[in-house]
């Protein structure tokens, strides 16, 4: 008995057998509806307070996000993948919602036992306040009297020591009157006579030293003042002899404020040999005033 059933020839079978296969084969991978609400479930289900507050949106969420993975995995139309990936996605979104509404409730619910607290607090520290308060005002007070008295203080002892400036200035400036030193334009003018050195030499006698000492004094007590040496000798022997005499004497002078401590750039030394006599070399009583070491002390700046 025959087949009722149509036949087929072996090259039909195999060709209807490839289009089968190659329409399973051409079912789509991916899907973005169901990308969106696979990226969109992570999110919701690695938030803890999503995951606390709303588990059963959650559930269902992940429910139809395997409906909608199994149907793009069977080939079934992209209607039925793309209406379980927007189920996911809206119970996603659900869940997202049910979680912020649980943390604003948290958050009101914080804000009010703050709010309690404070008021507690407050009432409870209002004695406590008011005691800071005072106190700090004591303490203010207290530093303000502290400040006055030390500007007082300050204020006294600058007077004080103005005082004893002027009053030790005076003294020291008495002192160079008692060495006979003379106002000029120049400064003020101290002569060392001739009877500090013996004849013909630069070696200072010791009867230089009061003079030496006061004028050290002088000059410790007025920093600001630069002094200048100058030798100077009579008509007697020759030029060079008497230039030489007079820068050795007036070095003389220089070191020996150097020892008692005045800076040595301060002092400057020269020798004018028989250069600008006072009075004439005719006479001995001359020649001895003529025979001299001038300083002249700078007048104070300013």
């Amino acid at each position: 008995m025959k087949s009722l059933l149509p036949r087929f020839s072996r090259p039909a079978v195999v060709l209807a057998t490839a289009l089968v296969l190659g329409a399973c084969a051409s079912a789509p991978s991916r899907n973005a509806t169901l990308d969106e609400a696979r990226i969109a479930y992570d999110r919701a289900a690695t938030d803890a307070a999503v995951v606390r507050s709303a588990p059963v949106e959650l559930r269902r969420a992940q429910q139809a996000l395997q409906q909608a993975e199994s149907a793009l995995r069977d080939g079934k139309e992209v209607a039925d993948v793309d209406y379980f990936a927007t189920l996911a996605r809206q119970r996603t979104e659900v869940a997202f919602q049910a979680g912020k509404v649980a943390q604003a409730e948290m958050a009101a619910a914080d804000a009010a036992k703050q709010r309690d607290r404070i008021l507690i607090d407050s009432r409870t520290s209002e004695a406590d306040t008011q005691r800071a308060l005072a106190e700090k005002a004591r303490l203010q007070a207290e530093a303000e009297r502290k400040l006055a008295e030390d500007r007082l203080a300050a204020v006294q002892s600058s007077q004080a020591q103005t005082q004893a400036e002027r009053a030790r200035s005076k003294t020291l400036e008495m002192q160079l009157a008692d060495l006979k030193a003379k106002q000029t334009d120049r400064g003020m003018v101290l002569t060392l006579g001739d009877v500090l050195f013996d004849t013909g030499r630069a070696e200072l006698k010791s009867g230089a030293t009061r003079s030496i000492e006061q004028l050290a004094a002088f000059l410790k007590e007025n920093s600001d003042r630069a002094v200048a040496v100058e030798g100077y000798t009579d008509s007697v022997g020759s030029d060079d002899l008497n230039q030489v005499l007079s820068e050795r004497r007036a070095l003389a002078v220089k070191n020996a404020l150097v020892d008692r401590g005045i800076t040595a750039n301060r002092i400057t030394s020269r020798g004018l040999g028989k250069a600008s006599p006072v009075v004439g070399n005719d006479t001995a009583a001359g020649r001895q005033q003529n025979r001299r070491v001038e300083i002249v002390i700078a007048n104070k700046a300013g």
